[in-house]
């Protein structure tokens, strides 16, 4: 007896296999960081967002155009880069308040100045662009790359000699390439605070480069573990940040006195009156003090800025600084939280709060735990 299997007999069998592999995809740890990518096909060429960021250059706006799904990937590392900036300097005077409601930062005030914490965010938004373009590609969420074609070999004297490279490693070449192409094209050569901002950006490429993680996977009898397959992944958006911190920290004070008469184009741009050349080469004289001296090698990877920040402690929108009044200090604090820095010297007013946090949890088999809302009074120091 012979079977007849009618094509359309197959195609239950294809759809839950396709609603297996969407389900895959979509339940894929790193898809944390692409929160916003629903479908892969109409992603890839959508150019509705080259038209509704503010704030692009023609050079952008044209990459934009070109390559769509990875100018939106891009974008959404502008917004991680903003959200860890924010938690960084959670407890400053300046707490990262970028004033724009664009998805491009580099809209804010902060970006157009010279400020410490301007190196800061340059650093951050280039690196969070780097990290989220190469995670993408070994996702992939974009098209015109995948995962990190470099083989990587173990070298020789290793311990575990039982090493195979494997799985997908995120694509940072690509990653460098594309945050150069997006952020650089909107610095002028001939432009001092330009210079500036490319080496900063240059600063939080190194940093992703410098600290790539190695994730493996153990293959064996019962996990045994005789054999890992290893790829290449970027660090965590909290790691850079962390980073990036230190550095801002310790950053350089560029001098640019030595550049003779030059006048300003505005109230944050600084140009020469020299000729223009193909090659302008502006010279960045820094402040090296005894106790401070480093190599050049330290430099490259060292946070510049060339304007002393303002106190941020009053209302000033102009430097992006929405002033300390009502915000929330603590009164035991040794950081830059305490209120006696925070308040800016103006004293502080305590306040009794009320609020609300989960209490008195049990487990419930199986598998479920339930919680208790309490009502917790507390006095709380406001900044007058």
């Amino acid at each position: 007896m012979r079977m007849i299997l009618y094509p359309w007999a197959i195609l239950p069998a294809v759809y839950f296999l396709l609603i297996g592999v969407r389900s895959k995809i979509a339940h894929s740890p790193d898809n944390y960081y692409i929160s916003k990518q629903s479908t892969l096909s109409s992603a890839f060429r959508d150019t509705t967002v080259c038209r509704t960021i503010p704030g692009l250059t023609k050079a952008q706006v044209e990459l934009c155009y070109r390559q769509p799904d990875t100018t939106e990937m891009a974008l959404q590392g502008l917004e991680q880069s903003v959200k860890e900036c924010q938690q960084q300097f959670a407890t400053h005077r300046w707490n990262c308040s970028i004033s724009t409601k664009s998805r491009n930062p580099h809209t804010s005030v902060m970006f157009q100045k010279g400020y410490r914490e301007s190196a800061f965010v340059y650093a951050l938004s280039s690196a969070a662009v780097v990290m989220n373009v190469a995670r993408a590609c070994s996702q992939g969420f974009i098209i015109s790359c995948g995962c990190d074609p470099n083989k990587q070999n173990m070298k020789k004297g290793s311990e575990d000699f039982t090493f195979k490279w494997g799985g997908c490693s995120h694509n940072l070449q690509y990653g460098i390439r594309f945050s150069k192409q997006f952020l650089d094209s909107r610095e002028k050569a001939s432009d001092i605070q330009s210079k500036i901002n490319l080496h900063n950006n240059q600063v939080g490429r190194l940093v992703i480069k410098n600290n790539m993680q190695i994730k493996c996977k153990c293959h064996g009898v019962s996990g045994s573990c005789e054999l890992k397959t290893c790829w290449r992944q970027v660090p965590d958006i909290k790691q850079i940040g962390k980073i990036l911190k230190d550095r801002y920290e310790k950053a350089i004070l560029v001098n640019h006195s030595n550049l003779g008469n030059g006048k300003q184009k505005n109230q944050n741009r600084i140009t020469t009156t020299k000729k223009k050349r193909k090659k302008p080469q502006a010279r960045l004289k820094l402040w090296v003090t005894p106790d401070n001296k480093m190599k050049k090698k330290d430099l490259v990877q060292s946070l510049l800025f060339y304007q002393r920040s303002p106190t941020f402690c009053e209302k000033d929108l102009n430097a992006d600084a929405l002033g300390t009044i009502g915000r929330q200090c603590n009164r035991t604090s040794t950081g830059p939280d305490n209120c006696s820095s925070l308040c800016c010297g103006r004293g502080y007013n305590l306040q009794r709060i009320v609020r609300t946090e989960k209490c008195k949890c049990r487990f419930i088999w199986c598998c479920q735990v339930e919680c208790q809302d309490c009502s917790i009074e507390e006095w709380v120091a406001i900044c007058n």
